[in-house]
C-alpha cells in the first residue's frame, strides 16, 4: 500500500467509494450521492486530497474541507478519512 496526493483521474474512485459511505448511512450525514465531477470541486488547491493505493487500485483517501466560513476559523479544516467497504481491515505494515 501507498498514500499520495489524489490526482483529478482518481476522481471516480473517490466518488466510488465515498458514495459507499453515503449509501451505507454509518460514516456520513450526506444523502446525495456524488459524481467523479463533484469530487474534482475537492482539488481546489488549498485543501489536500490524498490517496492509498493498493497494487495501483485507489482503496481510500483522506480529504479536508473548510470548517466554516466565518472569519473566526480561517485557516481550520476539518478532515475525512473513507476505505473501500472491500478493503475494510485490510491494511498491513511493511
Amino acid at each position: 500500500m501507498q498514500s499520495r496526493a489524489a490526482r483529478s483521474e482518481d476522481a471516480e474512485a473517490i466518488a466510488r467509494i465515498y458514495n459507499e459511505g453515503i449509501e451505507e448511512r454509518i460514516a456520513t450525514f450526506e444523502t446525495s450521492l456524488r459524481t467523479a465531477r463533484e469530487i474534482l470541486n475537492w482539488f481546489d488547491g488549498t485543501h489536500p486530497v490524498v490517496v492509498v493505493e493498493d497494487e495501483g487500485v485507489v482503496i481510500s483517501f483522506a480529504n479536508t474541507s473548510a470548517y466554516s466560513p466565518r472569519g473566526c476559523y480561517s485557516g481550520v479544516a476539518e478532515f475525512s478519512v473513507y476505505t473501500a467497504s472491500e478493503a475494510v481491515g485490510q491494511a498491513r505494515l511493511r
